[in-house]
């Protein structure tokens, strides 16, 4: 098979067809790319679990000269403005992306998103989200949706739900009613602001509980966080997808209602009766 484009993209054509040590090398990558620019050959292997010659077959078969011609490819791409990465992308400047290869994406962003999640760190993000006095949703950017999203599912099931950034509000004198019994949820998918690494240091040093949803891992995240789960954000043109991470938070939010159990219901029925005492039009009803 001809093999091109970006190194993901490569990843992605190949994906099925990789043998399982080279699975591994893969998965590995398309789960933390900084890997790649930053390890030197040796490392990579060993932190895959495979030997350097699996290594050397893996760039080989992705059409690479070798590890080294990889690297400076994926660190030049790094470097290089957003405009002139996006210009290098599959479908653009001609009759775009088809619907087709959209879809086969967004299907393996959600694949290998839960194939990486472990179970005992899905429970712990649940249960914290469960016995945390207030609940704090962080993100900022492209985040900024996703923080929206998981607080209007939250707010369904338990109370005291805060958000940061709050529009219109400066976000330290929001931040001053954290407290140590207090859990965090911070979205920080792509690109992560100096005010977001900020705010879940300071909450980390007020004694809360954080748990990160994000896409890579960064230096100091096991220190600045009790639970991480990483979901894939690929897209298959200029644009990351949020739809592996919108699920994630849909299924934390399905969780935790299901282990609040009849509070969860209770409450539920007391907005919806509310809505009918204010004569709130379903759109099913109109």
């Amino acid at each position: 098979m001809a093999v091109g484009g970006p190194l993901h993209k490569r990843i992605l054509d190949l994906y099925e067809d990789l043998p399982r040590g080279e699975r591994r090398l893969a998965d590995l990558i398309l789960k933390n790319g900084a890997t790649l620019r930053n390890e030197a050959a040796t490392d990579l292997a060993r932190d895959a679990g495979v030997s350097k010659a699996t290594a050397a077959r893996f760039f080989k078969r992705l059409g690479y000269a070798s590890f080294k011609a990889a690297q400076q490819e994926v660190r030049a791409q790094a470097a290089a403005p957003a405009a002139e990465r996006a210009s290098a992308l599959p479908g653009f400047g001609s009759g775009g992306v088809s619907i087709s290869a959209h879809l086969d994406n967004e299907v393996q962003n959600l694949i290998r998103t839960v194939e990486q999640q472990r179970s005992d760190e899905l429970a712990s993000a649940v249960k914290l989200l469960l016995n945390g006095e207030k609940l704090w949703v962080v993100g900022f950017g492209d985040n900024y949706p996703l923080v929206h999203f998981a607080r209007a599912q939250l707010i369904k099931v338990r109370p005291d739900i805060r958000i940061i950034p709050l529009s219109g509000f400066s976000v330290p004198e929001e931040f001053a009613s954290i407290s140590s019994a207090d859990v965090m949820l911070a979205c920080g998918v792509g690109r992560r602001t100096r005010a977001f690494r900020n705010i879940t240091l300071s909450a980390k040093r007020a004694g809360a509980r954080v748990i990160l949803l994000t896409d890579t891992a960064s230096p100091g995240d096991a220190a600045n966080a009790d639970v991480i789960l990483r979901c894939r954000s690929i897209g298959v043109a200029m644009f990351d997808s949020m739809t592996a991470a919108v699920s994630l938070l849909t299924y934390l939010c399905a969780s935790l209602a299901a282990r609040i159990g009849d509070a969860a219901i209770e409450r539920m029925r007391l907005i919806e009766n509310i809505h009918a005492d204010w004569g709130d039009v379903i759109a099913g009803d109109l």
